[in-house]
């Protein structure tokens, strides 16, 4: 019985053949379309600390780390390839943060944009590099469920 039991609680980690490129996901707010990014920042960064509190709960409930695993699936997928899907839920993901207040806007710069970096190692050096950036989105009031 105990045989069955413990895999359960500590897992095998060798199904993985390697470790590869990590995705970083960053948004920069732009005055037009056609404007260069002057300032990008981190989308949902990891807190540097989490209470013991905290940690307890989210073992259980979590919801917001669900999303940003979802968010960062689409973004290592959009690695391997270009997807207008993908590319459409990161930013529909962005723009609900934004209308929620999650994330704070300047009035004077109604587009946002964000881009997908990869981190990888090499050796003992860690890189980063970006691989992909999004189609600047006019920032609009949130859509009411039920109308046009």
């Amino acid at each position: 019985m105990l045989k069955l039991i413990l895999p359960v609680i500590f897992p095998s980690w060798r199904f993985f053949s390697s470790i590869g490129p990590s995705p970083r996901i960053h948004i920069a707010f732009l005055q037009n379309e056609n404007a260069e990014p002057d300032n990008w920042q981190a989308f949902r960064p990891l807190p540097a600390k989490i209470s013991l509190k905290n940690g307890l709960r989210r073992l259980l409930h979590n919801p917001e780390w669900n999303e940003t695993l979802f968010i960062n699936t689409c973004a290592e997928r959009l690695f391997e390839g270009y997807s207008v899907m993908r590319e459409q839920e990161i930013m529909r993901r962005i723009l609900a943060a934004i209308h929620c207040g999650e994330i704070k806007v300047d009035k004077a710069k109604p587009y946002v944009t964000y881009r997908i970096s990869a981190v990888m190692r090499e050796g003992q050096v860690i890189g980063q590099q970006v691989t992909f950036v999004a189609t600047p989105v006019l920032i609009s009031a949130p859509q009411q469920k039920g109308t046009a």
